[in-house]
């Protein structure tokens, strides 16, 4: 058993497929259609490569990407860029609050560590999970990025916990996957996900 747990945010916690629906509606589908495009092929890819290190290189990169995309006016990219990080954009899964809850009940320590370019507290807020947590790490406020271990240490720190007793519950093989470096047990959940249905976070309750 464990006596703390560190959630990854996007695709973990709040879904992230569906957190451009509400621009679609006003920009259109096919701007956004073509903007995933340009940010998830291979050099969108790594164009995003470092940009969560700060708020001000995950802008200049998420911006540069949605303009070429259509080429779209930096008017529109700010628009779509706005639209991303709108805190009532991010939907938690059904059993998100519901996982954190009953951890918090039980006294585990949770908090949420994400490499993210922009502060995520007002989601958690939205959601009512953000004063049961006892730690957000966010790379953006630190300057490092998962896999890199410095963060996973420092979230654990921040628990106040040794990591060995503190376990990851992430959606990335390669980034959440890395916890196992400073000694951290990883659970990492199915790639398949939907904002309509549980993320299998309940599986986290047996373990902690």
């Amino acid at each position: 058993m464990f006596s703390g747990v560190l959630f990854d945010f996007s695709g973990t916690l709040f879904d992230d497929k569906s957190v451009l629906d509400p621009a679609r509606a006003t920009l259109g589908d096919d701007v956004v259609t073509r903007v995933l495009a340009m940010v998830d092929s291979p050099d969108g890819v790594e164009a995003r490569r470092g940009s969560d290190v700060s708020r001000e290189r995950h802008h200049e990169v998420w911006t540069t990407l949605i303009a070429a995309a259509g080429p779209h006016s930096s008017k529109v990219a700010e628009a779509i860029y706005r639209a991303l990080t709108d805190p009532a954009a991010w939907t938690p899964y059904p059993d998100t609050v519901r996982v954190i809850t009953t951890l918090h009940e039980r006294g585990v320590r949770v908090g949420v560590l994400s490499n993210i370019g922009w502060d995520i507290r007002p989601a958690l807020a939205a959601a009512g999970v953000l004063n049961m947590l006892d730690t957000v790490v966010l790379s953006c406020e630190h300057g490092v990025e998962k896999p890199d271990p410095a963060l996973f240490t420092l979230a654990c720190d921040q628990l106040g916990l040794p990591p060995g007793s503190v376990l990851f519950v992430g959606d990335d093989p390669a980034k959440d996957g890395a916890a196992v470096r400073v000694g951290m047990p990883v659970y990492l959940l199915p790639s398949d996900r939907s904002v309509t249905r549980d993320r299998g976070l309940a599986a986290v309750l047996g373990l902690a």
